[in-house]
This record gives C-alpha cells, structure tokens and sequence, in this order.
C-alpha cells in the first residue's frame, strides 16, 4: 500500500541501480506510478545490490524507495511485508553486472558455442546470487571474503554447486584451474553457516569417474545434511565443443555409473532415509537401462538437472490420462516434437492413446544436426532443426517442446515461434508437460477448430 510519494529533481544521472524492465498490469508498482525505465536507486536508505537486498528492504515493516525517472528523483513510502510483490521486472536480477567465471573447463558448454546465437547464451555465470535465485550451478572458485559474510549473514540457502570432484587436483584438471580452493573445506564451511548445498558431478571419463567418483560420493555423504544431494550428470559434448583431454562416455561406462549409483542409493538410503545420489535420465537412456522408480527420485530436486525428468512427465500423465476421451468428434492428427531423450516417454504415452478413435499421433523426433547427435535434450534443439522438422510435417497440430524455446521465446539460435508457424503446415504450440500433451489432443473435441490437414 502507497502510504506517500514525493518527486525532487536529480543533480546528477543516476551511476547506479536496478533499472525496471517491465510492470505488470495491475501490480503495487503500477499503482504507485513506478514505470519501465525508472531506476530504483536506494531501498530505505541503502543501495540495493540485486534482487535479493530488494526482497530484505522490502520485508520490513516501512519501505521507503528512491526511484530515478530521468532528471528526476521520486520517493515514495509503502508499507512493507514479507513476500511483499512489486510486480516489476528488472533488467537483470544482479544490478552491478554478474559474477563470471574464473574457471577454463574444457567440456565449458559455453566456450563451445557457435558464433551468431543469443547473445545471453555467451556469459560465463559462476554467481552465487543466481545460484541462490535460480538454481544455477556455480564452482566457489571466485568468492571474496565479504562474499562468504553475506552468504552467512542473509542466509542464501541454498546453493547449487558444481564439485565434479572432491580430490583437489583431479577437480583442479577439470577446472584448469590451478588455484582452485579445497571445495571440502568450502563445504564444510556453508555447513557451519548453516547453507544448504545441492551438489553436482559431471562425470567425465578416464578424469573423474571410478574411483575418483566412488570417493567424490563418498566424501560429500560425510558432509550430510549440509549437502542435501548429489546429481551425476555425463559431459556433454557438441560438434563445437574444443576438448583434447575428454570424451563422451560409452554404453559400457554409462551402466557402470548406473550400477554404483544404485549401489550407493541403498547404502544411504539405510544411513539417512534418501538416496542421496542420482543419476540422470540420459544415464539410462545410454545404458538402456529402465528407469528407477518415481519414489527413487525423493521428491526429484535434481528434476531441472536431467534426474528423473522423464518419470516425473510419466507421473503426471498417469495423473491426467483419466481425462482423454475416447472418441474425437472430428478426424484429428497431431505431432509430438521431441529430442532423442524425450521421445521413449512421449511413445510410452502415444501407445495409451492409440485406441482413442479419429486420433492419429506420432512422435517426431529431431535430429539434432546443430549441435550434433550426442544432445538429445530438447532444451538445446535449435531453430534451424525444428524449421526442418515441421516444415515435412502434415498434421492438424504440432506440439513444440517449450524447453527450446528459452524463457525470451527465442531458440538459442534466435528463431521465434511465430517464425515457426509461418514455416509450419499446422497449427504450431509449445508444451511443458502432461496438462499441455492431453491439451493437444483434446484440441480435437473443439468443433471450431476444423482440421487442416484431413481436408
């Protein structure tokens, strides 16, 4: 609630800042007069740093907000609370610039990059703010001291962290880095201060699996509950991808890192009541391994890392399917766009809906010529190759994976959905789970809809 506004004039343009991107309709910040291109300078006094001061001043009990709007400065006195929502987006969640990494890992995603993609993609996070607001994963390597007081004294728990290894100069040759601090030790410390990390290890063969590995789990279990979990994910490798030292892994290793992980699963799971650490899908899929499970995941707090995405699509399902017709009103066809990772699942689900009459369903899978057969995520499927995809495609409707589509709505090679549909046969719309698969086939109860393609 607005309790008062003034509006001064500004000596000197503001140097400093969140610069608001967006408000949204019907928000506090609209009804207070805050608009896009306003900088908010100081929250009570203090300049905030990033989005997480702004949600600290914003909990106490009066706020008070020193806004720049050109050459003038407003204030304007509210009445704070916790969870308090302005209603307003930023330009990027850390005013000051974001933290890059100081690491040169050969398997580094981002150094292997193309030119000409989304500019975005080419920034090399290793910030535990964003770490602590989205789930980023960071290394530790490049925290100051009045870093480690703030974790401690706002309390930004929890963070994800990439370990890869607990040996320090196996994870010192993965980070080409030779100053990489003791990652135990820095573990050790968050625990003290009472953070909670979720760990990561990308397993690279020959470097850190094995043995390595067996000590790396080993070694973080020792620390629980401050690590709460672990995730072990494969390197990931695109043709771009400039490695001398790492490969991808084979089918034989991919079952050798499923049979510890289990192993290890039951150990912990009589020492602390979950498994502790997971392998993710595309272990599985290499392996030709069936999946564990959906109680083996815990809850899934790996889900946004690859572990236990496709049991927790099938959960969902088995949730929704009671829901599917049996019959269609009008002859319908649809196409189910996927990477190699998703498609077994989404056939799984097609194979249910194959006695629903007037439905006719397939899963396309896309080749990924982009980034090369070796990704099969749907997340890093380019525009290029989804183009090529609908383009051969005769169907009522095509359900694109949402997941390629970033959070701007652009592919990582900067195509639109809309440049989508102008190259499409069909109806063209984007999904993110079972509630948006059931909706591409109960599109076939809506008579207005005439098909397009059975005409």
């Amino acid at each position: 609630m607005l309790v008062s506004a003034s509006l001064e004039p500004a000596l000197e343009r503001p140097a400093h800042g969140g610069r608001i991107l967006a408000v949204r309709q019907g928000s506090l910040a609209e009804r207070i007069g805050l608009r896009p291109g306003d900088v908010l300078l100081a929250v009570n006094g203090l300049v905030p740093r990033d989005l997480i001061d702004l949600g600290f001043g914003l909990a106490e009990p009066q706020v008070r907000l020193d806004v720049a709007r050109g050459q003038e400065r407003l204030s304007f006195e509210l009445e704070g609370a916790a969870g308090l929502d302005l209603g307003v987006e930023f330009s990027d969640a850390v005013f000051a610039g974001i933290r890059q990494c100081n690491n040169h890992c050969e398997f580094c995603f981002i150094r292997g990059l193309p030119r000409g993609l989304r500019p975005s993609l080419y920034v090399f996070d290793d910030d535990y703010r964003y770490s602590f607001l989205y789930g980023n994963f960071l290394t530790l390597t490049n925290l100051e001291e009045a870093d480690w007081e703030r974790i401690g004294y706002q309390k930004l728990s929890p963070l994800w962290v990439s370990v890869h290894a607990t040996d320090l100069e196996v994870r010192r040759r993965l980070l080409v880095n030779p100053r990489a601090p003791d990652i135990v030790a820095q573990l050790r410390r968050l625990g003290a201060m009472g953070i909670e990390v979720h760990a990561q290890i990308v397993l690279c063969p020959g470097i850190n699996d094995g043995v390595v590995l067996e000590e790396s789990i080993d070694t973080l279990a020792d620390l629980w509950p401050a690590v709460v979990d672990v995730a072990v994910v494969p390197v990931g490798l695109t043709r771009y991808s400039r490695v001398r030292n790492i490969r991808p892994n084979t089918v034989e290793e991919a079952a050798r890192v499923v049979r510890l992980i289990e192993a290890r699963q039951r150990r912990f799971r009589a020492r602390f009541g979950i498994g502790f650490v997971y392998a993710s899908d595309e272990w599985y899929l290499l392996a030709g391994r069936r999946l564990p499970a959906a109680h083996a995941y815990d809850g899934y707090p790996h889900l946004m890392n690859g572990v236990g995405l496709t049991r927790f699509l099938l959960g969902q399902w088995a949730r929704v399917r009671r829901r599917v017709p049996t019959r269609l009103p009008i002859r319908w066809r649809v196409v189910w766009v996927c990477g190699r990772a998703a498609a077994p699942a989404l056939r799984s689900i097609a194979v249910t809906l194959a006695q629903v009459e007037n439905l006719e369903l397939e899963v396309r899978e896309v080749e990924n010529t982009f980034f090369g057969e070796g990704v099969v995520v749907s997340g890093l499927l380019a525009g290029r190759d989804l183009l090529r995809t609908v383009r051969a495609v005769e169907a009522d409707l095509v359900l694109l994976p949402g997941s390629a589509f970033g959070v701007d709505g652009r592919t990582l090679d900067d195509v639109t959905l809309e440049e989508v549909q102008a190259a499409a046969k069909a109806r063209i719309e984007v999904g993110t789970g079972a509630e948006d698969l059931l909706s591409s086939v109960m599109r076939g109860l809506e008579r207005p809809l005439t098909p397009r393609y059975y005409t």
